[in-house]
């Protein structure tokens, strides 16, 4: 009696040790089922217990081939790595989860892979040891898109530099022969320009006009290079006070032309402050020139705040924006040449008819776009246009790494 007695609770614990082991498995089994990315179940001897539908799919494997399986036996041999078998067993002796484990190997099936590993012991009241949970994520796409992006990002500074070293040989290098030109040409109107015949003087005259536009070319392409290579860290801008500062410099081209700037409240935003000024002085500047004839300009600055344009659904997430408008009643374009008014060295007009290179609006877009924002234009010949500025508020890097 004492001896039936004596072996019933053994029984009975045994019998509810299985029962709390199937109750484990069957708990772990509807936690890793649910999700998405692959999870695997190891035991305390780092044997396969069980996995999710993710795992078999990803890996291309059935359960029979690793259930019970050692981990480091799996495939081939892709999770035998000493450094992760130890942060394994440190998980289980310590309670310790680790985080973004990185392996990159050429799996069976699938090929080369890179895979992060996430690991954390889940335990059940009712037994003594735990269990680890692995999450297994396939990072591939998303290290080919940085190495891209690294590589691209390379290649950007390499053509910042190149552009810093032809800054420096147009400010240099191609200035000094252009003055002598400049020099020499004024130096024979000087001393003899009334002894060339007619053809000669207007010979002259054109290679004078050509020389002048060169200078006004470098300069442009100058102010074109500096946005990035002269580039100065944000801080607050109040854009009023810059709009104040540009309409001073205006001033006598403002009278020329009896023009009138109609500027509301503006908005302090985070910016490079000089090219914040080099961008509304372009502006106002054609606003200025491209006036229709007998009709003084009238040009109003206007600014709010909206959400800042990103791929994001959640639009109330967004960060802050400031759009700028500055509308004229000026000869307008038509929309169709819009992308081309951006770009460098491009003109809608004639020279004789409005000066100038056809750098000033691409420079606005540079500006624009170093700041993290962009610039378009809304117009239609003879009814005035509209040019829009989009910038960030606040920027969350101050430094100089879009420059």
């Amino acid at each position: 009696m004492h001896s039936d007695l004596g072996k019933h609770p053994s029984t009975s614990s045994g019998y509810l040790s299985r029962e709390h082991l199937q109750s484990a498995l069957i708990f772990a089994q509807s936690i890793v089922e649910t999700v998405r990315e692959p999870l695997i179940v190891l035991d305390t001897n780092l044997q396969v217990q069980t996995a999710n539908r993710a795992f078999y799919r990803t890996f291309q494997v059935d359960p029979e081939e690793t259930k019970q399986q050692f981990f480091y036996a799996l495939g081939n041999g892709q999770w035998n790595i000493p450094a992760l078998q130890t942060l394994l067993e440190t998980a289980l002796s310590h309670n310790i989860a680790f985080e973004d484990f990185e392996v990159e190997h050429e799996f069976q099936h699938i090929g080369r892979k890179t895979m992060l590993l996430n690991a954390r012991q889940i335990t059940q009241a009712e037994l003594q040891t735990g269990m680890i949970l692995l999450a297994i994520e396939d990072i591939t796409e998303r290290k080919q898109t940085e190495k891209a992006l690294k590589l691209f990002n390379a290649k950007l500074e390499q053509s910042n530099r190149e552009l810093q070293d032809f800054a420096s040989v147009a400010s240099h290098d191609l200035q000094e022969p252009l003055r002598k030109i400049q020099a020499f040409g004024d130096l024979l109107n000087k001393e003899y320009g009334q002894c060339l015949p007619e053809t000669g003087q207007q010979y002259l005259q054109r290679m004078q006009n050509a020389a002048a536009r060169m200078q006004t070319l470098i300069n442009d392409l100058l102010a074109f290079s500096r946005v990035t290579t002269k580039a100065q860290p944000f801080i607050p801008v109040q854009l009023n006070q810059v709009v104040q500062e540009v309409l001073s410099d205006l001033e006598i081209q403002l009278q020329a032309v009896g023009g009138q700037v109609k500027v509301d409240r503006l908005p302090t935003i985070d910016a490079d402050p000089l090219q914040m000024r080099q961008l509304l002085q372009n502006l106002i500047s054609n606003a200025l020139k491209f006036h229709q004839p007998h009709l003084p300009p009238v040009i109003t600055i206007q600014a709010g705040i909206v959400a800042q344009p990103s791929t994001t659904a959640d639009m109330a997430a967004a960060p802050q924006a400031c759009q700028i408008l500055i509308e004229d009643n000026g000869i307008g374009f038509e929309e169709k040449y819009l992308d081309r008014i951006f770009t460098v060295f491009q003109r809608l007009h004639y020279r004789n008819e409005y000066e100038g290179t056809g750098v000033g609006l691409a420079i606005c877009r540079k500006i624009a776009e170093r700041h993290g924002g962009s610039i378009t234009a809304k117009s239609s010949p003879g009814n005035g246009s509209t040019f829009i500025v989009i910038l960030p508020v606040h920027q969350s890097d101050t430094s100089l790494t879009r420059g």
